[in-house]
């Protein structure tokens, strides 16, 4: 049987290899969490917020089980 996955990307200004939750500042716009986009393009721009350059972390989310995403 084939394991339904998605491919998810995260922008930073450093390589996160274990994503971790609650590490962002606490008034994020939309509260602590670890965020993630389907766009590579747009995990490029939240890396590159600065003048510094970034990292566009890519992970796989294995879907099997979950109800909503």
């Amino acid at each position: 049987m084939e394991t339904a996955s998605i491919e998810l990307w995260h922008g930073s200004s450093h390589v996160i290899k274990h994503p971790e939750y609650g590490l962002v500042k606490p008034n994020n716009d939309y509260g602590r969490g670890f965020y993630c986009t389907r766009s590579v393009e747009l995990a490029k721009e939240w890396a590159c917020a600065g003048l510094d350059d970034g990292f566009a972390n890519r992970y796989t989310l294995t879907t099997d089980g979950l109800l909503f995403l």
